[in-house]
């Protein structure tokens, strides 16, 4: 934790409250583990994970840095009450719920997107396998056979089905490397902080529903008493997009907190962009409410966007892998026609 965080008045404070909450931190992890079983798929995936950090070494430095995890204890930790007073940790864990609900379906899971066409390109991969090993050989060898003379393309296929005949052993080295690596970074630092369950869908979130979780870890994180520039260095570690981060800390080293529109360094180089506003609003309470109304609309928009890069290239894909089907189902019976026409003499 840099020492910039660990001075904050707002620091110490917390981390005190949080020791005391801790001692019912195994309270929080069970009423997430309850309201898991109401839901299903990644949502489920995701509470329980959040419930085995309770259950583990749950540290305050670490808490601070996971918007996801903080959710579930805003309430208690911002709260005058006892924190370990039953009703108010479940008031927390369950307002953390629909918080943690809300971001779940903003994400769009891309390995949902890509799995079924990965199959496809998987299954078209291992057809041409088939092809380069068992039809294009025999072709090859009936040619040569009747000395029949083949044309450029159909030579060019006879090359291409060669060389996948000679390299058809990286298809099952690349899937398994892949599975492999998957479980690596699952079992790493990285993997075991992610809400994701594949390194896909971990590095290529949604911009726009990381904008969201930044201004959604900033709000919380001043309805805490952070200072903002605490709070936007904090908010700007948690996120995955690497220039979310880059200009969360040029953020804490410019005068733009305190600069007036004609003035700022705009930190999305927009003065009229929501973020900035929101940056520049005069109070703490108007910083939070806007923050949380625009975490809420980059959401709402992460949501309803459609990955259509995926789907652009994917159809690309398939389309030049039928064209390539065909064309090399033609490459190959084309000298037979040439042959069967000049016997016949023509039609």
């Amino acid at each position: 934790m840099s020492e910039s965080i660990t001075s904050d008045p707002a620091y110490e404070s917390l981390k005190s409250r949080w020791q005391e909450m801790s001692k019912s931190k195994s309270e929080f992890a069970n009423l997430l583990t309850k309201l898991s079983q109401e839901t299903d798929g990644v949502l489920k995936h995701n509470l329980l994970q959040i419930a085995t950090w309770f259950n583990q070494d749950a540290k305050f430095d670490e808490l601070i840095k996971r918007p996801e995890i903080l959710a579930a204890c805003v309430k208690a930790l911002n709260s005058e009450s006892k924190p370990t007073e039953p009703k108010l940790i479940e008031q927390s864990a369950r307002d953390g719920f629909f918080q943690i609900v809300s971001n779940t379906f903003s994400q769009p899971q891309i390995m949902k997107l890509l799995k079924f066409r990965l199959i496809l390109l998987l299954t078209i991969g291992i057809l041409l396998v088939i092809f380069s090993i068992s039809l294009a050989p025999v072709f090859e060898s009936i040619y040569d056979d009747f000395g029949i003379e083949i044309n450029p393309l159909t030579a060019l296929i006879f090359t291409i089905s060669g060389l996948i005949r000679a390299t058809w052993w990286l298809l099952p080295i690349l899937s398994l490397g892949l599975l492999a690596g998957n479980f690596i970074w699952c079992c790493s630092a990285a993997g075991k902080q992610s809400l994701s369950d594949n390194w896909v869908d971990h590095e290529f979130k949604n911009t726009r529903g990381e904008l969201g979780n930044w201004c959604w870890h900033t709000a919380m994180l001043l309805e805490l008493g952070w200072s903002p520039r605490s709070a936007y260095q904090l908010a700007g570690q948690a996120v995955t997009k690497n220039w979310i981060s880059d200009w969360s800390v040029r953020l804490i080293k410019t005068p733009l907190i305190d600069a007036t529109p004609e003035e700022g360094d705009w930190l999305l180089n927009d003065k009229y962009d929501l973020i900035n506003q929101a940056i520049l609003a005069p109070s703490r309470q108007s910083k939070i409410a806007l923050f949380q109304e625009i975490s809420k609309y980059y959401w709402a928009r992460s949501q309803t966007t459609s990955q259509w890069w995926i789907q652009l290239i994917f159809n690309l894909l398939f389309w030049l892998f039928g064209l390539l089907a065909l064309i090399a189902i033609l490459a190959l019976a084309l000298p037979l026609f040439n042959l069967i026409f000049s016997l016949t003499g023509g039609f």
